[in-house]
């Protein structure tokens, strides 16, 4: 049990996923932070700290993830685009991108610059 444990805390010290902070629920349905789950004319509703909260249009910059489009990837929510490294696969990464987790090769010298 304890080399379980000691595997499983291997796996995830050795995940580094950008974007991806914490998640929301809407729709029964994991919806990742900063993610825009309703959208109005004057007002957006976005997962910001693990809560669903309205905020004016202005206040959000543009470009903003829309949810529905997240990948889970070990039980975390990644956002649409985000990229993951996972520090055990170093010389791949994993992109999210309408729902699926996609393989990405990096370049020998990329790697070479970790």
């Amino acid at each position: 049990m304890t080399r379980m444990w000691g595997s499983l805390a291997v796996v995830v010290l050795g995940l580094v996923v950008d974007n991806a902070l914490g998640f929301c629920t809407f729709k029964r349905d994991k919806v990742c932070e900063g993610a825009v789950t309703i959208e109005t004319k004057l007002l957006l509703q976005v997962c910001e700290n693990g809560k669903l909260k309205f905020r004016k249009k202005e206040e959000v910059k543009p470009g903003y993830p829309k949810a529905g489009k997240e990948c889970l990837w070990y039980g975390e929510v990644v956002c649409d685009g985000a990229t993951v490294r996972d520090l055990n696969r170093w010389w791949f990464q994993s992109k999210c991108a309408d729902k699926r987790m996609r393989v990405v090769g990096r370049s020998w010298l990329e790697v070479d610059k970790d």
